[in-house]
């Protein structure tokens, strides 16, 4: 007896830790302007440079520039199983339609409830700024790239959205919307060096990222949107908080604070400066997940 439930534990342990071992799906939507220096290309860049992380034992990435209306809908239908969708989405026209938006509650209703929406992500990788060019100062706009998608697969799974200033959100507000009935981007930043960073979901979760080289990056194109943060209730009654995960106010500083990332994801309230210009150590504890 001993022995069967030594090979019947020897089992369940290889099972596990080969389903631990797999990568998580992840579905890249990418509907964002085609611009002469902010092409399909950074964005796919991006997707490759996730998919091949650690080897490809992290992440397996689809990533697909659809700028169509009820495309999205369509390949979900078509290709079941993702657990976390990137949304990039910068332009000025509505790109998802009631479809679409049905497609996004089925995926988060499915348990995939983590939220992770960057104002910034829409010049992560871009051409018009030395400063803005992948993989950023010391890997920091890759780095943060994969704190960020490590955050959501810890937490099981979900939406992260990410966008631009004010006149390029409306699909992405679309987007968290069909979600979060009163959560919305807004506005455009100009980023000060009077901010800070919570926790370190952004600056260390998996890899290192210096604070201050994240903060140049933005300087560069100062025209990040602003994230939604609080207390809100979801498209099925649920209550949902958003924390701000960076903020800082616009030049020259000393007025509101605006937040350019949020997530519902509790990243705790220790809180680094923006300009900081250290990267903090790397800590393996698990982060807060979102609620459920």
């Amino acid at each position: 007896m001993r022995k069967y439930l030594t090979a019947l534990l020897l089992i369940l342990f290889t099972v596990a830790a080969s389903a631990q071992a797999e990568p998580m799906r992840v579905l890249w939507w990418d509907i964002s302007l085609d611009e002469t220096r902010n092409k399909p290309a950074n964005r796919r860049t991006m997707a490759q440079f996730l998919d091949g992380y650690k080897g490809g034992s992290r992440f397996d990435v689809d990533y697909k520039f659809e700028p169509r209306r009820g495309a999205l809908a369509r390949h979900m239908t078509a290709n079941p199983g993702y657990k976390i969708i990137v949304i990039t989405a910068a332009n000025n026209n509505s790109l998802f339609n009631d479809a679409d938006r049905d497609a996004f509650r089925s995926f988060y209703a499915a348990g995939n409830k983590a939220l992770m929406l960057d104002g910034s992500l829409g010049i992560r990788n871009s051409d018009v700024r030395s400063l803005t060019r992948w993989p950023g100062a010391n890997n920091s706009s890759a780095n943060m790239l994969v704190n960020q998608m490590e955050a959501i697969r810890e937490a099981g799974g979900g939406l992260f959205i990410g966008t631009d200033h004010g006149r390029f959100q409306r699909s992405a507000n679309l987007a968290l919307q069909a979600i979060i009935p009163g959560a919305k981007f807004s506005r455009i930043t100009n980023p000060s060096r009077d901010g800070d960073f919570f926790g370190d979901l952004l600056l260390a979760k998996e890899e290192p990222v210096k604070p201050l080289d994240m903060l140049r990056h933005w300087e560069a194109i100062p025209n990040q949107g602003q994230a939604p943060v609080g207390n809100f209730t979801d498209f099925t009654g649920a209550p949902v908080t958003l924390y701000t995960l960076v903020e800082a106010s616009d030049k020259p500083g000393g007025g509101t604070r605006r937040p350019y990332i949020s997530s519902t994801i509790d990243p705790g309230n220790t809180r680094v400066d923006i300009a900081e210009d250290a990267a903090p150590v790397i800590n393996r504890m698990p982060t807060r997940k979102s609620g459920p």
